[in-house]
């Protein structure tokens, strides 16, 4: 049985069209009923107008005070504010921790073992990025201190990190960016980089870009960390090196040719024993967290750190008489609280200055990058619900803090997801924690210095070579054997532009390459339905023959040439009507394809009829469209649909084919019945079909679109306000006329 008409459509006000602003109840009323009655009336042609050619100046500048005004509005009300919310926010932090005291030592707990792990770590980058160790460990102070309090994730833990590390070392090598300076200029031009770089992240979070990470693929994340884990490899290969000239107290004082690499031929015992404590400090951070108990309280990592400094001091020094290079040997490490100090830059240096631009941004990105990752993993293992508010948030703390860092003389940082990882495991849910492990952090500095001169820098390599196996993803080499091709070469080539060049560039192709790969890959998904129904009318004239073509995909730059080779001007029939009720143009490719068809059919004296577009096609035509005159005339006289479409594509009572292709079909098309509130607009698309025993029923198909009021719809229609809004429906409603085609018994 076909379905029945529903009430509201058979009601007079489901087919009204009103957008009129009213004073009173009986005027709109009134109103009402003389838009009905238009609606089956012939509509006049009205002429919608483009805006004028300069009108966005005005629109890009409006729309720069709001969001200026909109930042400012925030950060007064964050001001003035402030007393009051950290009034209350100390009182209810301390009366909810006096109530749970439970969860206080878990969070304090939770915090020292992570700043333990944190230790060896940022030693260890520190020489990955070639500055002294001191420079790393206070940077994890002040990334884990201001980020925990500050941070869009409660428990998420920050520090120097090996994404930046491996950056910054460019700016830091006698062979990087500033050969021609010393290297305490060049590590004053890093902390200058880290200072611009917090403010680029603070721009970044103002503007709302932590959204953009969405467009990163995933091959794009897998090169990304297959090339950092490569990298940290790389650059551990100095521990492998001695340096002996005279005069030179620590290895970081010794250039590059300088260094020597220790060989069997005349370093064997110095070569063997390093290489033992590798192996030994890799071994003990993979077996010690078996141990039943002990395995999950004490950290891998400073176990390894405690038995290689056993080893060393003890057995290899005293027994063996042979020694490996230390912390102490390596670079001046003393104990001290962080100091201010504005890193100054040599005048006149334009290449520092490019270098400071140019290496602030990409840490920036970088560092973004990971630390919206790294949150979206805690949200994964918490079961939060992921807010684009949080990511910014985030990214507004991370640039906060590399601005202190570099005015502390600090390396900078960001997110570091193995340890965010496992302090939320650990049971952290709150900011104590990870504001303890920059605390802990800066004890650790100022007591415990004596211990880490003492630190062999081969047991450090060993616990980053672990760093390196558990960042490298060794699905890589799944997806290069049964993956798809296109997957296996993203992969590669983002892994490979990480390497040579830089995280960032890398990051950046590996979404360029994806994205054209998609677009390939769309523009083979366009298909073309084609029928040549014969006896029909269009607007009462009878047409014969008529080609029919049902377009089903997106039209762009990609798809745009299969679109055109499915017209063949000297070969298709005088009529030709295009059906984009299931199609989208999206870009001025696919208008100028249109435009393209429709003129060459022109010439050879045949026409094109384009039914069912969809409002936001029309929009972009009557934008961009080379012969605009041209186009509306086509419009208003050969058809078009804003609204409507077939009915048997969304309503589940319609059973009418959207191609003319059964009997008696009648297809209406236009605004020809719209109802406009504040909350939404209505369209109803009416079919007829006959059912063979001379019974007629008549389908609605009804399709609520978005509020006119909303801000998609401003964008859409590219007007200013709602009135705007309300103004330009009223205008495509009038100006659609409805074509009529029908199949001729």
């Amino acid at each position: 049985m076909p379905p029945q008409e529903s009430d509201d459509a058979a009601q007079p006000d489901a087919v009204d069209v009103d957008y009129s602003k009213e004073d009173d109840d009986n005027n709109n009323n009134n109103n009402n009923t003389s838009s009905s009655r238009k609606q089956h009336e012939p509509s006049q042609p009205v002429k919608l107008e483009r805006d004028p050619f300069f009108a966005f100046i005005p629109q890009v500048a409006i729309w720069l005070t709001a969001l200026v005004g909109g930042e400012l509005g925030h950060v007064k009300r964050g001001v003035m504010g402030f007393p009051r919310w950290s009034k209350n926010y100390a009182s209810e932090t301390v009366s909810f921790y006096r109530a749970n005291p439970r969860i206080l030592y878990d969070e304090i707990i939770s915090g020292f073992t992570v700043a333990i792990m944190q230790v060896p770590e940022s030693i260890a980058f520190s020489f990955v990025a070639g500055v002294p160790p001191l420079s790393g460990l206070h940077a994890t102070f002040w990334m884990a201190l201001i980020t925990g309090l500050l941070g869009g994730k409660p428990g998420m833990i920050s520090g120097a990190a090996g994404a930046l590390a491996v950056v910054v070392t460019k700016i830091t090598a006698e062979d990087g960016a500033l050969p021609h300076l010393t290297p305490t200029e060049r590590l004053n031009v890093l902390y200058m980089t880290m200072f611009a770089c917090g403010w680029f992240q603070i721009v970044f979070a103002i503007l709302r870009l932590a959204k953009l990470v969405r467009l990163i693929p995933e091959t794009g994340m897998i090169g990304f960390m297959n090339g950092l884990a490569i990298i940290i490899f790389m650059a551990q290969l100095p521990a492998f090196q001695t340096c002996n000239v005279p005069g030179k107290e620590y290895f970081v004082d010794c250039t590059l040719e300088e260094r020597q690499w220790l060989t069997f031929s005349n370093d064997a015992a110095e070569l063997s024993l390093t290489l033992l404590q590798v192996v030994l400090c890799m071994a003990v951070m993979k077996f010690f967290p078996k141990i039943p108990k002990i395995g999950k309280i004490v950290p891998s990592s400073l176990v390894g750190l405690l038995l290689g400094a056993f080893v060393e001091h003890i057995i290899f020094r005293n027994v063996v008489g042979v020694e490996t290079r230390t912390v102490a040997q390596t670079a001046q490490m003393s104990g001290s609280l962080p100091m201010f100090n504005w890193p100054s830059i040599p005048s006149g240096d334009g290449t520092a200055l490019q270098v400071v631009f140019v290496y602030g941004v990409t840490l920036a990105a970088i560092g973004g990058v990971e630390s919206v990752l790294t949150l979206q993993a805690c949200n994964e293992i918490t079961d939060t619900v992921p807010k684009i508010s949080d990511s910014n948030q985030e990214l507004f703390a991370q640039g906060l803090a590399n601005l202190v860092s570099g005015l502390f003389s600090a390396m900078g940082g960001d997110a570091m997801i193995g340890q965010s990882t496992i302090n939320i495991m650990n049971g952290a849910r709150y900011r104590v924690s990870s504001t303890m492990s920059g605390i802990f952090m800066l004890l650790f500095v100022v007591a415990l210095a004596p211990f880490i001169n003492l630190l062999p820098i081969a047991t450090l390599t060993g616990v980053l070579f672990m760093v390196v196996l558990s960042t490298f993803q060794w699905k890589t080499f799944i997806i290069l054997r049964y993956g798809r091709l296109s997957d296996s070469l993203a992969i590669i080539l983002v892994t490979v532009i990480a390497v040579f060049f830089n995280l960032a560039i890398a990051i950046g192709v590996g979404i360029v390459f994806s994205a054209l790969i998609h677009a390939w890959d769309s523009g083979s998904h366009v298909v073309a339905d084609i029928s040549f129904p014969s006896n029909l009318k269009i607007n009462g004239i009878r047409c014969h023959p008529v080609k029919y073509v049902h377009i089903r995909g997106s039209i762009f730059f990609g798809s745009a040439r299969h679109f055109v080779n499915q017209f063949h001007v000297s070969e298709d029939p005088s009529t030709v009507i295009i059906d984009l009720q299931d199609a989208l143009i999206q870009d001025h490719s696919a208008v100028a394809a249109l435009q393209g068809i429709t003129h060459r059919f022109a010439q050879a004296n045949k026409q094109v009829l384009v039914v069912n577009l969809p409002i936001k096609s029309q929009g972009r035509l009557e934008r961009t469209h080379g012969d605009y005159d041209a186009l509306q005339k086509q419009v208003l006289t050969e058809g078009d649909v804003e609204h409507g479409q077939a009915p048997s594509a969304t309503a589940p009572s319609a059973t009418a084919p959207s191609a003319p292709s059964a009997s008696n079909v009648v297809v209406t098309t236009g605004l020809a019945a719209t109802t406009t509130t504040e909350e939404a607009a209505t369209t109803t698309t009416t079919t007829t079909q006959d059912l063979g025993d001379g019974t007629t029923v008549e389908y609605h198909a009804h399709m609520v679109d978005p509020n006119p009021h909303s801000l998609e719809n401003l964008d859409m229609l590219h007007v200013g306000d709602a009135n705007e809004v309300e103004q330009e429906l009223n205008q495509l409603a009038q100006q659609s006329k409805n074509v009529t085609i029908e199949k001729e018994d």
